[in-house]
């Protein structure tokens, strides 16, 4: 195939991918404005008109605002690919490696001229993506009531990812790098590396990264804590600690997670989740993300990972050799940061076909929990108040078109999960 035809087969593709993209979110659209499907939710969920009615709002704004950014992102994206821009960022790179004393023939400064390759493509990227980031947190999430973030907190939020990605996204990536230079079955070694290097990265973070960005206070004692304890008691989850996460500085949304790997497991709660909800309710939730660790849905989670990972390392050692993958882009035949770039491209589409996979099986899991936590809490009813708390706080749309929904959503719609529990009629 003639390097043009490939190159246009790929933008092909990814603006395919692009329409059905924008046609699922019109039919979602579409769905949830109809006003016999939103008033039926209401009716049943018992949601106020004019509940309804706000959650509607942010919807069409949220739809808008996507729209515009996909649209304007991926004009940008293909755009510039068309025009041979992965080249000119490559000849940049080795510019910019040679002016540091470094040859990128191979050795160090293959990787070192890989290293700046990828951070200028991610530059890129970021630069593309502030004004987005700047308008959906400042004027769309506060147009609804949802932003608490400062102006200074969200350049300082900016400051620390840029340097904690520079730092680990630098690291793993020299180590990939070196790997693919070093060894003849490549693949093999850097799937265990950057899985272990993941398994790292979450192990950090609870005591290392996140408290960069929030600040973390132990539980004090009172209902509360007795209760969440009781329910670890009971289902036999060793808790190390209970904290609750300074969230309303940035966001309203509510929300509870675990962290850890190995051993005891430490319970975080955002503050705007205790102050919205009563104790029976938060015991309720956390019932729930208790029932993906003893369901094992964690644990299967990074099986599923960790096997993904070698596939997609073995399918970028067999395009490796293919030269034409990377002149169709104007790039340098044979590189190895060519190869994570191109295959990145490639890989999109494959991942977007994969998701209403990976979604089906997170959605079976999240009823799974649901039944978990109505088997461990003394009333289940309990965990529907607090989904349709969670609803109302964050104005989720209780209803969506199930081929939206079965692409993007991990969590099944709020009314077919409650339909579920029981907590509404099926009918």
């Amino acid at each position: 195939m003639e390097l043009g035809a490939l190159l246009g087969v790929f933008l092909a593709v990814r603006f395919g991918q692009h329409l059905v993209e924008r046609f699922l979110a019109y039919l979602n659209k579409k769905t949830y404005e109809n006003e016999n499907n939103y008033k039926y939710a209401g009716r049943v969920l018992n949601i106020a008109i004019d509940d309804l009615k706000k959650t509607l709002s942010y919807s069409r704004d949220k739809y808008q605002f996507a729209s515009i950014q996909s649209w304007i992102s991926i004009g940008i994206t293909l755009g510039f690919i068309a025009l041979g821009g992965l080249g000119w960022v490559e000849q940049a790179a080795i510019g910019l490696a040679e002016s540091f004393g470094f040859s990128e023939a191979g050795g160090s400064g293959a990787i070192v001229t890989g290293l700046l390759f990828l951070g200028l493509i991610s530059l890129l990227s970021g630069i593309v993506s502030l004004p987005f980031d700047l308008y959906f947190t400042f004027v769309l999430e506060e147009k609804h009531g949802f932003n608490r973030q400062t102006i200074k907190g969200f350049i300082s939020d900016r400051i620390k990812g840029i340097i904690i990605g520079s730092i680990l996204g630098g690291l793993i990536l020299s180590l990939i790098l070196w790997i693919m230079q070093s060894f003849a079955t490549w693949w093999l070694i850097a799937w265990i590396a950057v899985f272990g290097f993941s398994l790292l990265t979450v192990w950090l973070y609870p005591t290392v990264l996140a408290p960069i960005f929030n600040k973390f206070e132990p539980l004090q004692e009172g209902p509360l804590k007795d209760q969440i304890y009781s329910l670890a008691k009971k289902v036999s989850f060793q808790a190390d600690g209970i904290s609750i996460m300074d969230a309303s500085t940035r966001s309203s949304h509510g929300n509870a997670y675990f962290t850890g790997v190995f051993g005891k497991k430490k319970i975080v709660l955002f503050d705007t989740l205790v102050k919205a909800m009563n104790v029976e309710e938060i015991v309720a939730v956390l019932a729930h993300e208790l029932g993906h660790f003893k369901l094992n849905h964690i644990r299967w989670s990074l099986v599923r990972s960790f096997f993904m990972t070698g596939v997609m390392f073995y399918l970028m050692s067999l395009c490796l050799p293919i030269n034409e993958l990377y002149t169709a882009f104007d790039m340098q035949a044979g590189t190895f940061y060519g190869a994570l770039v191109v295959f990145s491209l490639w890989f999109s589409p494959i991942s977007f076909l994969l998701q209403p996979i990976t979604n089906l099986i997170s959605r079976r899991n999240e009823f799974a929990a649901d039944a978990f936590a109505l088997k461990n809490v003394e009333n289940g009813r309990r965990l529907g108040d607090a989904l349709l708390k969670l609803r109302e706080n964050s104005h989720v749309m209780p209803i969506s078109h199930p081929a939206f929904s079965a692409v993007y959503h991990s969590h099944p719609p709020l009314l077919e999960r409650l339909k579920a529990m029981g907590y509404i009629d099926k009918s």
